[in-house]
């Protein structure tokens, strides 16, 4: 090879060797993670899973964090504390009790009871004793009046899916996040016609039940719950998240302890009223009588 030939070639090494220093770096971006594959259920495979659920979890004793997002009925109280802890009874067919507590201090801020018919509270800082329709609608302009046990404990303990009922099942399917869903419409009879009850989200991802819809007369969404975090024997879920879109307020429920199917004495679901205390009757409207 003459002189020339072999510095070209040289001068072509030297290039080959050194060219990847003078070139661009590519950023790599890497694959989205694939959404798990979505599991396949019958409506009646999704009914008996619910209902092994409701059967799983007859009773509760809890302890749980509340945090007020919006609305008037809960942060009306909440507010002042950021959040509050709260000891939770509940017990089917439909008794619950509910002791909130401030922060580091302890001390109760209220506590009140409801058996489905009728609710029960107390507030020790005004010395007021509130008895009134469980579902009464809330629309007293003070917050402490509007507080209610019902909504809570529809959110913790769920009805069983009679024989009886008519479910009706479909798919939904969202883009972002990507989210799959079975979703069981339960219907009630309203006359001579049918109106939606409930219906029951199932992500399909694992069939976990992360919503539930409850509907009231005409149609009216009542409350929209969202749950997360399922785990434990049974499983119950760590994250609850209530909405009652009517009545604006926006609840979200950390369970801190949890205690299921523990037999509560129906005497812990009694309140009577202290002495020395005012008797404000909330009538249906959620005014004072």
């Amino acid at each position: 090879m003459s002189g020339r030939g072999l510095a070209a070639f040289a001068c072509a090494g030297i290039v080959a060797l050194f060219s990847g220093c003078a070139s661009r770096a590519t950023k790599v971006t890497p694959p989205a993670t694939a959404p798990k594959p979505a599991l396949v259920a019958s409506q009646q495979e999704l009914v008996e899973r619910y209902n092994r659920q409701v059967e799983d979890v007859r009773s509760l004793h809890a302890t749980v964090r509340l945090k007020a997002e919006t609305g008037s009925a809960f942060a009306g109280v909440i507010k002042e504390y950021r959040q509050i802890t709260a000891i939770v009874l509940a017990q089917g067919p439909s008794s619950i009790r509910m002791i909130g507590q401030a922060p580091v201090v302890g001390a109760d801020i209220f506590d009140m009871v409801s058996d489905g018919q009728e609710f029960r509270m107390y507030v020790p800082s005004k010395k007021q004793f509130l008895v009134g329709p469980a579902k009464a609608e809330q629309a007293g302009k003070k917050a402490i009046e509007n507080l209610r046990p019902q909504p809570i404990f529809d959110a913790l303990l769920w009805p069983k899916i009679g024989p009886e009922e008519t479910v009706v099942v479909e798919q939904e399917f969202e883009e972002r996040p990507p989210e799959r869903d079975y979703v069981l419409t339960v219907l009630r009879r309203s006359g001579e016609r049918f109106e939606i009850d409930r219906r029951i989200w199932f992500d399909r991802a694992d069939l976990d039940v992360d919503r539930v819809e409850i509907y009231g007369a005409g149609g009216r969404l009542d409350s929209d719950i969202r749950y997360g975090g399922w785990n434990g024997e049974p499983a119950y879920p760590q994250q609850i998240v209530l909405r009652r879109p009517h009545e604006d307020y926006r609840l979200e429920i950390d369970v801190v302890r949890l205690t299921v199917n523990e037999a509560i004495p129906s005497k812990q679901f009694e309140l009577e009223q202290p002495a020395g205390s005012t008797l404000v009757k909330v009538g249906e409207s959620g005014g004072k009588q």
